[in-house]
């Protein structure tokens, strides 16, 4: 692959997608993710967000409950939220069209690594009218240190593409939003996360 992605050159990423199914979870990772997004619509008095990747529903609907929420997933997951949830907004994810979608915040959390092209969930998350993203994903350098061989990739973990290092990430995302806050945000689960404007 030649689009690197801000990732080291010497990086081995996986080249196929890996359906890693998330629909029985709840609020076991990405918590702080979800609590920052919350703390920016109470902060702006914010009333819509939108949550790519949303999984099982779970986070959503228990910490955005007062707000006008979209949830958007693969087709499997959208029926299954439908059927739990059928009174919120469900919609299939597909980075093949632009959405059209508004809304205060944006939440990717934890989606960016199992994507074969980034660019195309960064291309889709920029045809959404929004005032803030939040956007987080492992950081490998948490993980591995630069002498052991895993800190080259593939990931460990079979659904994941790539990882990118805090200075990667940083440096990827930057080049396509205005990153007002870059932080680890969970040292136990190796969890990096960006806030972002659009550019």
């Amino acid at each position: 692959m030649s689009n690197r992605y801000c990732i080291n050159k010497l990086y081995r990423s996986r080249k196929e997608y890996c359906h890693y199914d998330d629909s029985s979870k709840e609020d076991q990772w990405q918590l702080e993710v979800y609590l920052h997004a919350l703390g920016l619509m109470k902060k702006h008095n914010f009333r819509s967000i939108i949550d790519i990747g949303c999984g099982s529903g779970y986070k959503l609907m228990t910490y955005f409950e007062e707000y006008q929420t979209i949830g958007l997933e693969l087709s499997v997951n959208v029926e299954i939220l439908k059927e739990k949830y059928p009174e919120r907004k469900w919609k299939v994810c597909n980075f093949n069209e632009v959405p059209d979608l508004s809304t205060d915040v944006v939440i990717c959390s934890d989606v960016i690594e199992h994507i074969v092209d980034p660019d195309e969930l960064i291309s889709f998350i920029k045809g959404i009218k929004f005032e803030y993203l939040v956007i987080s994903t492992p950081d490998r350098s948490l993980m591995h240190k630069p002498w052991k061989v895993k800190y080259y990739g593939p990931p460990k973990n079979k659904s994941h593409i790539r990882e990118w290092t805090f200075n990667e990430f940083n440096r990827y995302i930057s080049s396509h939003f205005k990153v007002i806050d870059h932080r680890v945000t969970n040292l136990g689960q190796f969890t990096q996360m960006a806030i972002c404007t659009p550019l």
